[in-house]
């Protein structure tokens, strides 16, 4: 009697006062704030030093396309192994490329292009491990009626860190050398290398990981694409991810540049406020969803919210004004969040739990996978003589009848808490 009632005080443990989701959070900060500074310091670099801007593209493609391979990798790992000794393995190997980096910038002149092309492909490669194992992690560190909330303070923080990452960067570059801020970078990421380690949980799937580690590598993989796709939930959580990044990042995401200058005839000043709403829009909805803690129908609340983004990018496209656009794209951007956070918690509530980081890698790396694509189909059409406005007002009607289908083709998604 004494145990079940010491594991229903373990169990009903507030996040605030949960000290592995507390550590579990500060890694996670800090490990998003680290890649975003790397990623500024990197591309920085080779623009303003090196005068290499059509080379930039290389470093960005080396590093996204090994992270999308190591995340589905990783994803297997995660259900196979310690998701904390994946996550500091993560970023320890990530703080030895970066001081490795950082001395090559003290013993050379200049570091040449392909260095830090080959630097960017091992970055990628060992950072694409870290979210698959969090992903997987989460479940086990906090109850299932918490996961909503849970997930919504660590994607509110990782927006944070992204956005105060390359401010922070572009701040110390301009007091200190690279190599110098290099090694800062390092810094953090051992910090949070060391950190993720001490985060406790009870296994409850410890007896099965015997025999999952038993299993090849490859058995492993596809069990993960089948269990997916044959999966009408999953497979439908699948589908929503692709339609939204591919209709959302090219339009709105590379487009909003263009926009701003092309549409509004804006300067700098004003991109930066449309940008940085989109990331305060962000934030914002990430709090409101953790406030909320939506438990149930939060799959048809999510097809409203993609509707209503549809919506959103429609009106945006007719806008005229650089205040009237913020305050759209405010409201666009939090609707990110609250499309994103109940689509996470569903995979982590209803996937089997050994199978969670395959799942979770899946979604994102075929999400992700589309975003290159997307802006390359947007830039074809910029190319056809295309105005952005009207891309913009085409990619939302999809987005709508999206919804329309997979609201009653799916019935399933409407109705999952």
């Amino acid at each position: 009697m004494e145990s079940v009632k010491q594991l229903k005080r373990e169990v009903t443990v507030p996040l605030s006062k949960s000290n592995s989701f507390i550590l579990l959070w500060f890694t996670t900060v800090v490990s998003s704030l680290s890649l975003s500074m790397f990623m500024f310091i990197q591309s920085w670099y080779v623009v303003e030093s090196l005068g290499m801007e059509a080379s930039l593209g290389i470093v960005l493609v080396c590093l996204t396309t090994m992270r999308m391979v190591s995340m589905v990798i990783g994803g297997v790992v995660a259900d196979r192994s310690r998701q904390t000794k994946i996550m500091s393995f993560s970023d320890l190997s990530l703080a030895c490329l970066v001081i490795i980096l950082a001395g090559l910038f003290v013993l050379l002149p200049e570091v040449p292009i392909w260095v830090l092309a080959i630097n960017a492909t091992f970055f990628g490669a060992c950072g694409g491990l870290f979210e698959p194992s969090r992903d997987a992690l989460i479940p086990k560190v906090v109850r299932e009626n918490q996961l909503t909330r849970a997930n919504s303070l660590l994607q509110g923080a990782i927006q944070i860190a992204l956005f105060t990452g390359p401010l922070l960067a572009g701040i110390l570059i301009n007091i200190f050398s690279y190599s110098t801020v290099l090694i800062l970078i390092g810094l953090f990421l051992i910090i949070s290398g060391i950190g993720v380690l001490f985060i406790k949980w009870t296994d409850k799937h410890q007896n099965k990981q015997g025999k999952i580690n038993q299993q090849s590598f490859k058995v492993q993989l596809r069990e993960g694409f089948t269990y997916t796709w044959n999966s009408s939930l999953l497979r439908a959580l699948f589908i929503i991810t692709i339609i939204v990044n591919f209709f959302i990042s090219g339009p709105l995401m590379m487009g909003l540049p263009i926009f701003v200058e092309g549409v509004l005839n804006g300067s700098s000043v004003d991109f930066s406020f449309v940008q940085g709403g989109f990331t305060f829009g962000m934030v914002l909805g990430s709090v409101l969803i953790g406030v909320l803690n939506i438990q149930r129908k939060r799959g048809a609340y999510a097809l409203y919210l993609i509707g209503l983004q549809g919506v959103g990018m429609l009106i945006f496209s007719q806008v005229n004004s650089i205040v009237v656009a913020v305050s759209i794209i405010i409201f666009i951007g939090m609707l990110n969040p609250g499309v994103n956070i109940p689509l996470i918690s569903l995979v982590q509530s209803y996937a089997n739990q050994e199978k969670v980081g395959r799942v979770m890698s899946l979604i994102r790396t075929g999400s992700l996978g589309l975003i290159p694509l997307s802006y390359a189909v947007t830039s074809i059409f910029l190319g056809m003589g295309i105005k952005i406005q009207t891309l913009m007002a085409w990619s939302s009607f999809p987005l709508i009848l999206s919804v329309v289908l997979l609201f009653f083709l799916n019935p399933i998604l409407r109705t999952a808490d």
